[in-house]
């Protein structure tokens, strides 16, 4: 059986913005996320270390990130790949305050429902394995000293 490193499982973040934004830092961390079910069904996630992943194991990917110049940051677009050796869990994704939207190429992005590939000479909707990477829009300004999160889980292929 194959195992994976967090090393492995590190992504790179491709930040864009206009020059206010700037003022950003931000952090990431990639963590295990293991869900147990109790016998009423009720699921709990925990998150632990990611220093060992086995396939079938899901991941967490979670980007920090805080304002920490006097001025508005404003136009922040992320883009986070999801890594070749995961698989995007559908619906994980979430930022509160942004317009998330998908990509199976890094080039072009839709909305997850608009996402569509081309599949043997016919266009067929994009599955949660076609998906590449997953971009937020920061839809208002970041106010000095504010804080957000933009996050995504996938399993180990």
């Amino acid at each position: 059986m194959k195992t994976f490193f967090k090393t492995g499982l590190a992504l790179t973040a491709a930040l864009a913005f206009s020059l206010p934004a700037m003022a950003l830092t931000a952090s990431q961390t990639v963590q295990k996320e293991v869900i147990t079910t109790a016998e009423d069904g009720t699921e709990t996630i925990t998150y632990q270390s990611a220093d060992m992943v086995t396939p079938g194991e899901r991941i967490a990917y979670t980007l920090n990130y805080v304002n920490d110049k006097a001025e508005p940051a404003t136009n922040l677009v992320l883009t986070m790949p999801v890594p070749d050796v995961v698989v995007f869990v559908e619906g994980s994704a979430r930022g509160d305050g942004t317009l998330m939207s998908f990509s199976v190429d890094g080039t072009n992005f839709q909305t997850r429902d608009a996402l569509t590939v081309v599949s043997n000479g016919a266009v067929r909707p994009a599955s949660a394995e076609d998906i590449s990477h997953i971009r937020w829009n920061i839809t208002g300004p970041i106010d000095p000293g504010a804080a957000g999160t933009l996050a995504f889980s996938g399993t180990l292929k």
